[in-house]
Formats: C-alpha cells, sequence, structure tokens
C-alpha cells in the first residue's frame, strides 16, 4: 500500500499547540469524547494534527482509524492500519482488506491471466447477465426485478444466461460452487471455488477472480451481449464486465438501478461528502462512460447519468414494474383487518424494509398524532420489519399514537397483496436523500396495480410515478403536517380518491408492467450487437 502523511488544515498549528499540553492518554479521551457525541470531523482534524508524533501509541492509531472509517477517509483509516501491523498489534490480513479497498477505488482494473480470446456469439439474442445475487436463494427487490426482468427478455425472444458473482450462493445448504442450474427454465451459473470463504479474500483480489471465473465460462456460454447490473457497491460488476470485453471484444451494457457511492454511511448528513464517496462517483462515471450504452429505472436518474458525463444517445430506461398476475384490486381481507383490530376504520401506510432512515417512516406516524389532535379517528399500516422498527415503535409511544400505528412485522411474501389490501391510501414517505431522490422504487406500482391511491414525497424519482394530481399527490418531504392535510382532503373527496386510483391502475397496467420490458431490452440489445439496425 503506498502510504502518505494526513494532510494538515490550515488550523494545524493551532492543533499542533494543542499535543504539546497533553499526553496521548488525554488526548484519546478527547477524541473519544467527540466521537460519542458524533463530532467525527472535528475529531479527524484533531487527529490528523497529532498522527506524525503519535505513531507509536496504538490507542491512538485505533482512534485515528475509527475517526478516519467515520469521515469516509479510506486511505486514511489503511494509513493507521499499516503503523498498527507494524507495531504487530493489526494484523496483515487487516491490512489486506484495507489495502484492497483502496485499489479498487484507485484507477485499478481486474485482470484475467488467460489469453485474450475473441467470443463468436451462439445466437445472437443470447445475453450474459451478471448479477450479485439471483433466485430462488435471494427474495429482495432486487433479485424481483432481475428475475422477472429475465422472463419477459424470454418471452420476446431474447436467450437470457445468468451468472451470480462469487459465493452468492452459500455452501450452507449443500450447493456446490461453479454449477449451473436452471430455474424457471433460465440458466443460472454460480460461480465460487471450494473451500474458499469469500467474505475473507480481499475486494480487489475478489473481483479479479470474479473475472477470471466468468472468463473461463464465457467461451462456453458464447452471448452476444454482456449486461451487468449495480452490485454491493454500485460498479463492482461493471468493473468484471469491462475486463470481459477487453479479452472477448463482446459489447458491454451496464445497468445503473440505483447511486450507490453514498451508502458507505448511513448517516444522511455526512453521505454525500468524503473519499470514498468522491472516488466512488469518479469510478461510476467511468465505467458509465466506458459502456456501450448505460440502463437504468427512470428519467430523474437518467438525467444524473447525462449529467455525469454519457452522452444522451448511449442511455435508456427500464423501468421497475409490477406482477400484475398477482397485484389486482381486491376487497380488505377481513380475518387479517380484524387480527390487526382495524374493522372498517380507514388507513394509510407503507410497505418497506426499516432498515434506512431514507424510508421516512417518521413521517407518517407524526401524521397520525396530527391527525389524532383533529380527532380523525385513522389507522396507520407500517407492513415490514429491519433494526429500525423499536426505534419507530418507541415515537409512536412518544406521541401517544401507539394504539393507532399497526407493525405488521415481516409479511410472506405469498401473502404481501391482502397486506396492501388493508391500506386505503398508500403513502411514499421517503425523505430528501440522494437514493430517494433519483430512484424509484417497486412498492408504488404494486400499489396502483392494486387500485390503491398514492401520495408520496416530492421528489423527482416520485414525481414521475404519480405525475400529481393526475396518479397521485405529493407532500413535502419530511412534513408530517402536509401530509396529514392530503389525508383528510383525500378522505373528504371519495370520488376524487378513486379517479386518481383508476388513473394509477390503468397506467400502470399499459406501461408498467414487466412484461413490457421484454421488449425494451431487447430494442435496446440489438442496437449495441448490430448499432447498424439498432
Amino acid at each position: 500500500m503506498s502510504m502518505t502523511m494526513p494532510p494538515h488544515s490550515s488550523s494545524d498549528n493551532a492543533i499542533r499547540t494543542i499535543f504539546d499540553d497533553y499526553s496521548a492518554q488525554e488526548i484519546d479521551k478527547v477524541l473519544g469524547r467527540l466521537y460519542a457525541r458524533g463530532e467525527y470531523e472535528l475529531a479527524f482534524e484533531i487527529a490528523a494534527g497529532g498522527f506524525d508524533r503519535w505513531l507509536d501509541n496504538p490507542g491512538f492509531l485505533r482512534r485515528y482509524r475509527a475517526v478516519a472509517t467515520q469521515v469516509g477517509s479510506l486511505s486514511e483509516a489503511g494509513l493507521a492500519s499499516y503503523f498498527l501491523h507494524r507495531q504487530k498489534v493489526s494484523s496483515a490480513h487487516t491490512v489486506r482488506h484495507v489495502e484492497g479497498k483502496v485499489r479498487e477505488l484507485s484507477h485499478w482494473r481486474p485482470s484475467i491471466m488467460a489469453p485474450a480470446r475473441p467470443v463468436t456469439p451462439s445466437h445472437p439474442q443470447r445475453v450474459l447477465h451478471l448479477v450479485k445475487e439471483s433466485r430462488p436463494y435471494f427474495s429482495n427487490g432486487f433479485t424481483s426485478r432481475s428475475h422477472y426482468n429475465f422472463v419477459a427478455e424470454k418471452a420476446a425472444g431474447l436467450d437470457p444466461v445468468v451468472m451470480t458473482e462469487p459465493g452468492s450462493c452459500c455452501r450452507d445448504d449443500g450447493m456446490a460452487f461453479n454449477r449451473v442450474e436452471s430455474f424457471e427454465g433460465i440458466a443460472h451459473h454460480h460461480l465460487g471455488m471450494p473451500d474458499l470463504d469469500m467474505a475473507q479474500v480481499p475486494l480487489d483480489m475478489y473481483l479479479n477472480l470474479f473475472a477470471e471465473l466468468a472468463y473461463a465460462q464465457i467461451h462456453q456460454i458464447r452471448p452476444a451481449v454482456i449486461h451487468a447490473s449495480s452490485g454491493r457497491r454500485g460498479y463492482e460488476t461493471a468493473l468484471v464486465a469491462a475486463a470481459l470485453k477487453r479479452h472477448t471484444g463482446l459489447p458491454i451494457v451496464y445497468e445503473v438501478r440505483s447511486f450507490f457511492e453514498a451508502n458507505w454511511t448511513a448517516d444522511t448528513t455526512r453521505e454525500a461528502k468524503g473519499e470514498i464517496f468522491d472516488k466512488r462517483m469518479a469510478l461510476e462515471a467511468e465505467l458509465m462512460r466506458e459502456a456501450d450504452l448505460v440502463l437504468t429505472i427512470g428519467e430523474a436518474m437518467r438525467q444524473e447519468i447525462e449529467d455525469r458525463g454519457v452522452p444522451a444517445d448511449r442511455i435508456g430506461i427500464i423501468p421497475n414494474g409490477v406482477d400484475d398476475t398477482a397485484f389486482r384490486p381486491q376487497p380488505r381481507d377481513v380475518e387479517l383487518a380484524a387480527r390487526y383490530g382495524l374493522g372498517d376504520l380507514p388507513t394509510f401506510g407503507y410497505v418497506s424494509n426499516m432498515d434506512h432512515p431514507r424510508e421516512g417512516q417518521e413521517t407518517l406516524i407524526q401524521a397520525v398524532a396530527h391527525l389524532a389532535a383533529q380527532g380523525r379517528e385513522t389507522r396507520c399500516v407500517l407492513v415490514g420489519d429491519g433494526p429500525r422498527r423499536p426505534a419507530l415503535q418507541e415515537l409512536s409511544e412518544t406521541l401517544g399514537v401507539r394504539d393507532r400505528v399497526i407493525f405488521t412485522g415481516r409479511a410472506d411474501h405469498a401473502d404481501i397483496a391482502s397486506y396492501y389490501g388493508l391500506i386505503d391510501i398508500f403513502v411514499v414517505p421517503r425523505v430528501g436523500e440522494r437514493a430517494a431522490t433519483y430512484v424509484t422504487p417497486l412498492k408504488p406500482f404494486e400499489a396502483m396495480a392494486m387500485r390503491i391511491p398514492v401520495v408520496a414525497s416530492d421528489l423527482p424519482a416520485l414525481q414521475e410515478i404519480v405525475a400529481p394530481p393526475e396518479r397521485g399527490l405529493t407532500f413535502a418531504p419530511g412534513d408530517a403536517e402536509e401530509l396529514a392535510s392530503v389525508l383528510i382532503a383525500l378522505q373528504n373527496d371519495p370520488e376524487g380518491r378513486d379517479a386518481m386510483a383508476e388513473a394509477g391502475y390503468a397506467w400502470v397496467r399499459t406501461e408498467r408492467t414487466w412484461r413490457t420490458n421484454g421488449e425494451r431490452y431487447q430494442r435496446y440489445f440489438e442496437g449495441v450487437v448490430d448499432p447498424e439496425e439498432g
């Protein structure tokens, strides 16, 4: 790892005087208090000012590494790990893992040792999909979108072949690595190596392995195009796809499903700054520009990708959709409603995980309090689970509306439509965070397919869906009082509410079912494989 001393700020001299008067142990206590209060930037500035003085103090170096991590300074966290290793405090394994993260973001590319050899497609419609994970081993938004689109591609005449990243299907279920299986008629290649725990492999080595294993099979698959979907950090499947292109000559399509540069932290106040954010942004833009075509899921994302330097004629949209055979209008399930004490009470609610602040369930709970203060007998139904659920329940207790907010927990996928059916007005309360601003979620499409009126935060990605006031209404993100007013207006206007729900239902069924994506993919792939005919 290339090591550099930490940069110093303009307040360097003032900070250095602190270290003249205090011992390492005293400074560590100061940094500890700042860390506990979440004042990471100040702690980092102070720690950087004394870095060269306390290189031989493991306690200080551990604290420095911790605050560097919190402000997204990956290089400085690696530097601290390196000096800890020199003192035999941190293992070489730890240092190598940090080095792998640094290399991944530092103009490094995966390499393939085997000689480059062009691939002659076995069929002009064969598409190799590189994905982080797949059905049936994972059931989530990512794998749902993937699988529905694979099925749609096949129905449109394409020949999709799926390849999952090494180790995505763990060996706990007895599955052998590097095996091929068919799931609902679509070939899935699961990569890996026996007796190798992928979680213990540094990121750069892991991506080298991914590229090597994929290349070893690509001459048997013989696709006409490589399609890479966003990975766990966004760009990593595109890095592998670019390595395969260099060795095979095949065109690549990069499907950007979200912007992951900010997910290095759950703290929305610092997610869009720091070294990790900047380097992820740069790498994403570089790979987008290298791809023969970039696909994304909505207009807000398309515009952002164009702003990052990708020509408009090399960007396409494959929107999120809905399975309208699974989600369709149905009456409220009487038994399910009775289980949660709803009866015929008017309800509003949301279906989503509770693992990230962007979902904004707090706004719904606060809106319940506003409605209760006005004497409105309304219930809020929150379907889903996650680490934030206890805090949300505590908020409902604090606001005195615990009896009015129904936490159902996680619903079985087979029963999810019945849970939607408990909700009279579906609210998407996402806050003004980066992913929420750009990325169109799946859930409002499902609500619309069930002819449920939708209200959403006034964010670009959600405006695309509801097109206010045609298919839904909006409110200022995080403004519970405004949301309460919108809900009251809709409750008082049943005809307008029904018309809005009907407009959303008609639009989803004609424009946003998964099956309509098959022909979209076919047009885009044909244009990349043979631009003269695209």
